[in-house]
């Protein structure tokens, strides 16, 4: 049986916490929540199963403020890491995104109303294992 969206969710932030374990950070889980606290610092958790991460809306997603983000992909066994800089992400989702638009005339051809936007390992590989994210 496949796991649920939240079993995959719940999976990730437990294997980000036990990376940072394993890499001899101080580590926990911080609520029911997309939260892991990692030597002092909080960090939004996101979990990719089939390449990517999505954004539902852009422009909610980019209006955020927490400091880290931990991006960690589990498609087909993989568990690949990115430590990213909020801010940093943030602003390269919104610049792809805008990117993007103008490509089109301003207008999302299928669904001119979506915000839905999506990262993939590409965008963020500079941010690949950078636990100095929580230094």
């Amino acid at each position: 049986m496949a796991p649920t969206h939240q079993q995959t969710h719940n999976a990730g932030r437990h294997l980000i916490v036990a990376e940072a374990l394993l890499h001899g950070n101080k580590a926990s889980l911080v609520g029911r929540s997309s939260l892991i606290e990692v030597n002092g610092y909080r960090a939004l958790v996101q979990v990719a199963a089939k390449g990517a991460w999505q954004i539902a809306d852009v422009d909610a997603y980019t209006s955020g403020t927490i400091e880290r983000v931990v991006l960690i992909d589990v498609t087909g066994g993989l568990r690949d890491l990115y430590i990213c800089p909020g801010d940093a992400l943030r602003n390269d989702v919104r610049e792809r995104y805008n990117a993007f638009l103008a490509s089109k005339g301003g207008v999302r051809p299928r669904n001119p109303h979506s915000k839905h936007a999506a990262i993939y390992p590409e965008h963020v590989q500079n941010w690949h294992n950078d636990w100095s994210q929580f230094v």
